[in-house]
């Protein structure tokens, strides 16, 4: 028995050891806090290709952004989605006969790749050969085989015959055909389709040995589209214009030994073609816009009779020219046949409509091309305005300050009594909703987003719903950017954004002028194209920031023209520069010989980077709006270590070549006011991509090593040294001392694709760099982590001072991914923003997906915790108030008691 007690006895420390081993410290997110400050919301990208399923429950779409995904048609949420390489392209997509969806895209390897429509799984894939130019073949899927017709203009076309699932090649053969040119012919099922003049050729190229049949028609062919849907294969065939007249025509083709079928010429062209089975025949779909009204006509093939079962109109804005996708049909609940048409406008957008004429969902696509985002204060409320208005008075007098204080307490007051009795019914004056006022803490803002497709949008960043939007049209955007010319702040003047983008035609630069809070706007041609562009640092009479542009010929304009005098004023303090990728110059200028009616820019110094040797891949300045709250890092000795705060320093980053080390990276520091280079640094054997973060006194970049395989990040600390050379404002005119110079490099295990350092609004809480990954995640990385002056050896003093040990590989721990489990695939950028709290950056995320968040880099310093009860400390403080009263009396009693003995 005692054998068995001790037993007992060693059993019991081993078990509680093996317990505490497995247990570790974590960080995790409640399940109740998972959307409560932050949001995600998916897109697929501008619409390529689309099919429904067999079902009419889905619709199988592929993108330009290389995606693949499954829509649900009765409320356009995604189902499934699949984002395929980077930097691939969806050449080709259909629907087998057993359904699945088969895709071929073109990448570093060509793939053939088929997908179950219902759960997304991939059924298979295999690789097309490399002798095989994928976007110059045309494909086609027939029963279990795969297509690929290489054409070679004016000679004929080669064929060859894979087995769809196995990839196998299972024949191959060649045509004579003169007439077969890439741009003049089109696949529709296994006929391959060519026009000349008024001749229609057609041949049936799933046989080696069959003939070309050529059909006459009545006018020549401009332009030939192959049919996707019907009874037969087809093409849709439109007629050279005569004046404003554009007909078109609908040809099938039979099989051998009938006769093709030549639908009713048409007056304007067809879209689509669907199977009418109560008439047994084909449909043909035509759209027209007239007065803001989008109509549908059907029509029968061959007699031309309209169909009105399946023609509808929709009000439907001029600005947004649709194209037709595909039409879904299934049955509905009542198991009666219920087609829907997908469409996808100009805008990106994707729009699903009913045949009553009935828009079922829209999907802005455009929201997965954003190219500039800014987050604007939103306007105070009106009993806040009032109140602004009473201090802003300052020449109403004596009596009139006294009889606004009035009327705003009374203004107060009755919105205590509303809220109280729940009688406040919120009032926005401007239009605006209600609810977008500015809240206590400025964590309420409004998203302005700039999309590639020439589309704006306002998002509301609590729940990322969308506010207004605005789309314009012609024009230009491989290049914009977005201006805040005046925040909310500056009541009652409204705020004011501008978009600079170029007209389409002339490529001349355009001016959209905006407000945030509306997207009401005005247009504004210029007449030249900017090459550089500028905020004044100084506002004029209505708290206006004027936009200084520089254009091609080197003549200096302002937005808004009265802005000339304000500039004069200032005009020998401002500098410009303007980087040429294409000659490899840096130019710089100023413009202390303009006049109060003119402004002039004048070369002061030039920096040529030899685009022999190396090519200008990315120049990056300061955020003109950052704050730096200290001058100097405290070291573990007491003395001070004055960081070296140039705002005009601005980073330039080559790429170049080289016999041995193949590429060579490099990296300058310019004073953009002098010309100077600061300090420079060449990576060897090192390439793009390369993104840069540059804030306050450091620089931190990341790159490919082509030597260890591998991203590695660098980062450069530059310090005037323990003596600060100028304490008041940086002058670059004025040589300081060359900066001290602190550089380190660290090993990523990861694929960065984006990065941004945080921001606050007075600089007092410490930065932390974001950086987003090609795995989708978002990574907060503290700066101490990347800090260059970090040993491999720690020294008492620099413990002190909490300079943490070198280690080559940077960690990347679960805990500091801020979209936790939500991940974010093509991430192309990320936009921070100050909030009212000094603790709190708020975060923006955008590529193929949005997500929003906020970060405390120094955690909450500022906000007390969720937890905190007000109750129970006003008891508390009432109970210490109470108990101090009473020992107040007791003790003057005691007191008064002995005095009488």
């Amino acid at each position: 028995m005692m054998a068995n007690y001790l037993n007992v006895y060693n059993f019991i420390p081993r078990v509680l050891l093996f317990l505490l081993s497995v247990l570790t410290l974590s960080e995790c997110l409640y399940e109740d806090q998972v959307g409560k400050f932050d949001w995600q919301q998916s897109f697929i990208g501008d619409l390529k290709f689309a099919f429904g399923d067999a079902s009419g429950k889905r619709g199988i779409v592929a993108t330009e952004l290389n995606v693949v995904a499954a829509l649900n048609l009765k409320t356009g949420n995604i189902l499934w989605r699949h984002v395929l390489e980077r930097d691939g392209k969806i050449e080709y997509m259909s629907m087998t006969s057993s359904g699945e969806a088969i895709i071929v895209s073109q990448g570093i390897k060509s793939l053939v790749r088929a997908f179950d429509p219902v759960t997304g799984t991939l059924s298979w894939e295999w690789t097309v050969p490399s002798s095989l130019p994928v976007n110059r073949v045309l494909w086609a899927v027939s029963t279990d085989k795969l297509y690929a017709v290489t054409l070679n203009d004016g000679v004929g076309f080669a064929v060859q015959q894979f087995n769809m699932r196995t990839g196998a090649l299972i024949g191959k053969w060649q045509n004579t055909a003169p007439w077969a040119q890439k741009d003049r012919c089109g696949l529709s099922r296994d006929i391959l389709a060519c026009f000349s003049g008024k001749n229609l050729h057609n041949i049936r190229f799933s046989q080696s040995d069959v003939k070309p049949v050529t059909l006459e028609l009545s006018q020549s062919i401009a332009q030939l589209q192959p049919v996707k849907s019907g009874d037969k294969p087809g093409v849709f065939v439109d007629f050279e214009s005569t004046g404003t007249v554009k007909s078109s025509q609908v040809v099938f083709f039979a099989e051998q030994g009938q006769s093709n079928v030549q639908c009713k010429t048409l007056s304007s062209p067809a879209q689509w073609v669907t199977y009418d089975s109560s008439q047994k025949s084909n449909a043909l779909l035509q759209f027209s816009q007239k007065n803001e009204e989008l109509h549908v006509i059907a029509s029968d093939c061959v007699s031309g009779r309209k169909l009105e079962d399946l023609s509808f109109s929709i009000p439907w804005p001029t600005s947004l020219q649709p194209q037709l996708k595909t039409v879904i049909c299934g049955p509905n609940k009542d198991d009666l046949s219920l087609c829907r048409l997908l469409l996808r406008t100009s805008d990106e957008a994707v729009t699903l409509l009913q045949y009553i004429g009935k828009v079922l969902w829209v999907r802005e696509e455009a929201l997965a091309s954003v190219v500039a985002a800014e987050m604007m204060d939103l306007p105070v409320s009106d009993k806040d305005a009032a109140i602004e208005k009473e201090f802003d008075s300052k020449e109403a007098g004596l009596l009139g300050m006294f009889g606004r204080r009035l009327v705003s307490q009374a203004l107060q007051l009755q919105h205590l009594v509303q809220a109280v009795l729940g009688l406040h019914e919120p009032h926005q004056p401007s239009g605006q909703r209600a609810d977008l006022v500015r809240d206590d803490f400025g964590l309420h803002k409004m998203i302005v987003l700039a999309t590639k497709a020439g589309k704006l949008f306002g998002l509301d960043n609590f729940n990322g719903e969308i506010v207004w939007q605005k789309m314009l049209l012609n024009v230009d955007t491989s290049s914009m950017q977005l201006f805040v010319q005046r925040t909310t702040r500056h009541g009652p003047y409204p705020a004011q954004c501008s978009l600079l983008l170029k007209d389409k035609d002339s490529k001349e630069s355009v001016l959209y002028t905006f407000d945030p809070m509306t997207g009401l706007g005005n247009r504004k041609n210029l007449g030249y194209r900017a090459l550089q562009t500028m905020l004044l640092p100084v506002m004029d009479a209505e708290s206006l920031r004027p936009i200084l542009l520089l254009d091609s010929s080197e003549k200096v304009h302002i937005e808004p023209r009265s802005a000339i005098s304000l500039a004069d004023s200032f005009a020998s303090s401002l500098y410009i520069y303007v980087a040429d990728p294409a000659t490899g110059v840096v130019r710089g200028y100023t413009f202390a010989q303009s006049t109060s009616e003119r402004l002039v820019a004048a070369r002061v110094w030039e920096v040529v980077f030899q685009p022999e040797s190396q090519t200008l891949v990315n120049v990056v300045g300061k955020n003109p709006q950052e704050r730096v709250h200290s001058q100097g890092r405290v070291l573990g000795d007491r003395s001070v270590l004055y960081k070296y705060v140039n705002p005009n320093l601005v980073a330039v980053v080559t790429q170049g070549t080289d016999t041995l080390h193949k590429f060579v990276l490099n990296v300058y520091l310019l004073d953009a006011v002098s010309g100077a280079i600061v300090f420079s640094i060449s990576h060897k054997r090192a390439r793009e991509p390369i993104h840069l973060v540059h804030t306050e006194n450091w620089v931190v970049y990341t790159y490919f090593s082509e030597k260890w395989r591998r991203t590695e990040i660098a980062s450069i600390e530059l310090y005037e040294g323990k003596t600060q050379s100028n304490s008041g404002s940086f002058s670059s005119l004025i040589a300081p001392p060359q900066p001290l110079v602190e550089r380190q490099s660290y090993i990523l295990p990861a694929v960065v694709q984006a990065m941004k350092p945080t921001v606050t609004e007075k600089g007092i809480t410490s930065r932390h760099v974001l950086v987003g990954l090609a795995t989708g995640a978002v990574l907060e990385l503290p700066w101490m982590f990347l800090d260059p002056r970090r040993p491999v050896t720690v020294t008492p003093e620099m413990r002190e001072e909490g300079v943490i040990p070198y280690m080559p590989e940077l960690p990347i721990p679960p805990e500091s991914i801020i979209n936790y489990n939500k991940s974010l695939p093509l991430i192309s950028g990320i936009h921070t923003a100050p909030s009212g709290l000094e603790s709190t950056s708020l975060v923006l995320v955008y590529g193929l997906d949005l997500f929003y968040t906020r970060v405390a880099p120094s955690k909450t310093f500022d906000l007390l915790k969720e937890d905190f009860d007000p109750f129970l400390i006003s008891m508390v403080l009432v109970g210490l108030g109470l108990a101090s009263y009473t020992t107040k009396r007791l003790a003057s009693r005691k007191a008064l008691k002995q005095a009488w003995k």
